[in-house]
This record gives C-alpha cells, sequence and structure tokens, in this order.
C-alpha cells in the first residue's frame, strides 16, 4: 500500500512538473478545449433561444388554438352559424363561437366604444365558468377596468341597457378585438343579425398535445369544405408547432455530430500530445512497472491530466460563453427579452454538462494510445 502512494505522489508530482516544463503543450490542449467548448455552448444556446422564440410566438397566437372567421352579408342568412357547423367539434375542444353585430355600443361613464357579440347555445358551455361568478343576466360586458359583478349601464343601438360587468377570460385574448366587448345572447340579438354579421369561432385545445391540434384543424377543414364555406378563414398554430418540431430534430442531429466532432477532435488533439509526452517517458514508465506499478495507475495519470484540462477548460469556455452572451446574440437578431439569462439560462449546470459529455467521452478516448503503449513488454523497452 506504500508503494502504491508513492508511485501516485510520483505520478501527481510529473503531472505538474512537465506542465511547468512545457507549458506550451499546456496551453495548447486549453485553447482547443475551450474553443471545442465554446462552440458547442453557443449552438446549444443558439438553438434553445430560437425554439424559446418560437415558443412566444405560439403562446401570442395560442398553442392550442384555432381561429375562424367568416364574414356573413344579410342576403347569406339563410346558411347555418359556423358555431352550429363545428359543434360536433366540441367533443374534441371548447368551442367559442360569436358573432359581432353591426349596432354601436358606448360606456357613457367612461366614454369608451364597445363591440358587442352575440353568443348561441353551443358557447353557452364553455362561457360558464366566465358567467359562474356574476348573478343571471341578460347582457354582460367584459372590460378589465371595472370589477367584476357591477350594474352598468351601456348605451346599445341608442338605448341605455343594463348590463353586468365581468372579468376578461384569457380566451379573450386570442380574438382580433381592441376595445371592451359586450356579449349578448343570441335571443336579444335576433334583429340585428338580420343585418349581417362577423362571426369568431375560438376552438381552444390542449397545447400539450400538437398532434390533437393538426387533428382538430384539418376536421375544422373538412367540416368547412364539406359545406362549402370557401368564404371562412382559418388561423392555426400548426406552422408555428411544424417550425417549432423542426427546429428540435434539426438541434438534436445538429448537436449529435458537433458533439461527436468536437470529441474526436479534442480525442485527437489530446492524444497526439499525450503519446509524444509518454515517448519522451516512456523508460521510466518502464522502470516503474518494473517495480510493480499497475498498469491501471500509470494509466490512470494520464486519464486523471486530461480530466482535469478539460475541467479548466470547460470551466473558461462557460465564463467565455456567459460573457458574450447578449452582444452575440443581440447582433444574431434575438428579441432583448430573451437574452435575460435571469428567464433563460443556457449556461445553467444542467445544459453545460450535456454538451461537456462529449468532450469528456473524447478526453477518455485520448488515453487509448497510452493504453495500447503500456501493454509493450518491459524488457522491449530497457533493451
Amino acid at each position: 500500500m506504500k508503494a502504491w502512494t508513492l508511485i501516485a505522489f510520483y505520478l501527481s508530482k510529473d503531472i505538474w512538473s512537465r506542465w511547468l516544463e512545457h507549458p506550451g503543450a499546456v496551453l495548447a490542449r486549453l485553447l482547443v478545449g475551450v474553443l471545442l467548448a465554446a462552440l458547442l455552448l453557443f449552438a446549444q444556446a443558439g438553438f434553445l433561444l430560437a425554439g424559446r422564440s418560437i415558443e412566444a410566438r405560439v403562446a401570442r397566437l395560442g398553442a392550442g388554438t384555432l381561429l375562424l372567421t367568416e364574414s356573413v352579408p344579410p342576403d347569406r342568412l339563410d346558411r347555418a352559424p359556423l358555431g352550429e357547423l363545428l359543434a360536433p367539434l366540441g367533443a374534441q375542444a371548447d368551442l367559442l363561437a360569436f358573432r359581432q353585430l353591426p349596432v354601436s355600443a358606448r360606456d357613457p361613464l367612461r366614454g369608451e366604444d364597445c363591440l358587442v357579440l352575440a353568443y348561441g347555445r353551443e358557447t353557452q358551455v364553455a362561457l360558464a365558468p366566465l358567467l359562474a361568478s356574476v348573478p343571471p343576466s341578460g347582457i354582460y360586458y367584459v372590460t378589465p377596468h371595472l370589477p367584476a359583478d357591477l350594474p352598468v349601464e351601456i348605451d346599445i343601438d341608442g338605448v341605455l341597457r343594463e348590463t353586468t360587468t365581468v372579468s376578461p377570460p384569457t380566451w379573450l385574448a386570442r380574438l382580433p378585438l381592441v376595445r371592451p366587448v359586450v356579449i349578448v345572447p343570441d335571443e336579444l340579438a335576433d334583429g340585428w343579425l338580420r343585418k349581417g354579421h362577423l362571426e369568431f369561432c375560438l376552438l381552444l385545445a390542449d397545447p400539450a398535445r400538437p398532434d390533437h391540434v393538426r387533428a382538430l384543424a384539418d376536421a375544422a377543414r373538412t367540416l368547412l369544405a364539406v359545406e362549402r364555406r370557401d368564404t371562412a378563414q382559418m388561423q392555426s398554430p400548426e406552422t408555428l408547432l411544424n417550425e417549432l418540431q423542426a427546429l428540435t430534430a434539426t438541434r438534436e442531429r445538429t448537436q449529435a455530430v458537433a458533439g461527436l466532432a468536437g470529441g474526436f477532435t479534442l480525442a485527437l488533439v489530446f492524444g497526439a500530445i499525450a503519446s509524444l509526452e509518454y515517448r519522451q517517458n516512456q523508460y521510466i514508465v518502464a522502470l516503474l512497472r518494473s517495480f510493480g506499478a499497475p498498469v491501471a495507475l500509470l494509466l490512470l495519470r494520464y486519464a486523471l491530466e486530461a480530466a482535469i484540462l478539460l475541467a479548466l477548460a470547460g470551466l473558461a469556455a462557460r465564463a467565455l460563453a456567459a460573457g458574450l452572451h447578449a452582444p452575440v446574440f443581440a447582433f444574431a437578431g434575438f428579441e432583448e427579452g430573451l437574452l435575460d439569462r435571469a428567464v433563460i439560462d443556457p449556461y445553467a449546470w444542467g445544459p453545460v454538462w450535456i454538451q461537456l459529455r462529449w468532450l469528456l467521452a473524447g478526453a477518455a478516448l485520448s488515453v487509448v494510445p497510452i493504453a495500447i503503449a503500456l501493454r509493450q513488454p518491459v524488457g522491449r523497452i530497457l533493451q
């Protein structure tokens, strides 16, 4: 045991003495390690920011939201409303169907113009959570400026009507509306509907199931085609979801190829320098073997040196990438909000370790030539 301790002490001291004697070899390996690690980290950060950018666009649109619109002139009132047409899809997603009425409405207290939307039976189920917190009322005033459950008189088509305020639901942001909204049931809007209207339909699916969203969009297109509703337009997140899926697949392939190339390059550089050092020191190594030093312990010396150099290179690369993160990706055109590392940190230890594993495999591969050289008989080296 004492001999092992002395041999280990000698080998560790040998590493340090060689670093002092040949600093160029150490710096060369460090520089290669830093460059390879920094490139892998920058590539990972770029893919991560691109993915978050697409996710932000999907979130603004609604990852599981389909929006269908259609203008209905007075001479086409014989057709079924979009909400009624899409009612079969209500079993697969929440259905919200509204018809914007061609009437004026105004909040006399705040002096705001409002939009008037009518809803039918197919929307009552989806509206139930919104209206459950307020007393039943024929007309509801959806506004963020007033507390819920307040009676407010709204001027609708020149007549003051009693309404009840409700807070805006999250899905309201999916509609292309820029003003407060007054919603009325179809029964109270029959006369206005005959003047023509603009229909809005929202299908709210589970955003965590993109395949379901695509199937729902295909089903909606099929219903529109069967009913020959050529004037209906559908806004779907499918394109962005496909972009995100393609980006994820590209990222996985690119990072695998880059990781393999980086690990192989590191193995070549570290292995070549380690082989040169071994040749300069092979006589002493053979003497140690002749004194009973285990081959595994001698090999561990080179593996430990490679691991130490890689760890130092990884730390330096992480610091370098973190320092240059904002200017590099701002120059690349990413939004400023995505560059805040408090929100998105591509250089957390988890993601960094994923990339450094490739280089660690390369460092382990770099000692293979040493392992082969240590198989030579001691007598052949010492003769």
